[in-house]
């Protein structure tokens, strides 16, 4: 299976338009991650937390990619660093899911 696609995932035409935006914005348009880290937190309170649930499903993701050996060496330090973030959340109960902590004790 190629990493890439999840079959049965549901997403919407407005969340794939925004994923790939954010792709392309990440890709030769973003002049530097912190100062648009830093601009985002401009963002009413509510969005940010909104935003916040965002980053934390990309972690999520990459952590299982990376659980599932399904990372390169182009993207080996952002899935490892996201696994050992997200198996913290999990162990200290800042995240509750389950379904990850199941599936990393097989």
């Amino acid at each position: 299976m190629d990493y890439k696609e999840f079959s049965g995932e549901t997403i919407s035409e407005q969340d794939k338009a925004f994923a790939q935006e954010f792709a392309n914005f990440a890709n030769g348009r973003m002049c530097s991650a912190e100062r648009t880290g830093r601009e985002l937190t401009k963002a009413h309170r509510y969005l940010q937390q909104q935003m916040f649930k965002v980053c934390i499903g990309f972690m999520r993701q990459l952590a299982i990619n990376y659980q599932r050996g399904f990372y390169d060496e182009r993207n080996k330090w952002a899935s490892h660093l996201a696994a050992v973030a997200y198996d913290r959340l999990t162990e200290d109960n800042f995240i509750y899911d389950p379904e990850y902590t199941n599936f990393k004790m097989q």
